[in-house]
């Protein structure tokens, strides 16, 4: 798991072990949220969320994200 996470998430379009590596990397996170919750309610939620991670993560175009100057710009015209 050298790879940093924009290369994971490019692999993980068509790499079903590069998507696990960006779910790892979250899992710390994700547990912390968790226990957030009551007890009952926390495997639904960590089923719901990790459902929701891998479609954001497969939906995510990494090339439309603007940057630094292009933010700049956006952020200047308001």
């Amino acid at each position: 798991m050298n790879k940093d996470l924009i290369t994971l998430v490019k692999e993980s379009k068509y790499d079903n072990s590069a998507l696990l590596n960006v779910i790892t990397l979250f899992e710390p996170k994700l547990n912390k949220v968790i226990y957030q919750t009551q007890p009952l309610y926390r495997e639904d939620l960590q089923q719901d969320l990790l459902i929701k991670m891998m479609s954001c993560i497969k939906k995510y175009d990494i090339n439309s994200v603007p940057g630094f100057w292009e933010m700049k710009k956006l952020y200047s015209k308001n």
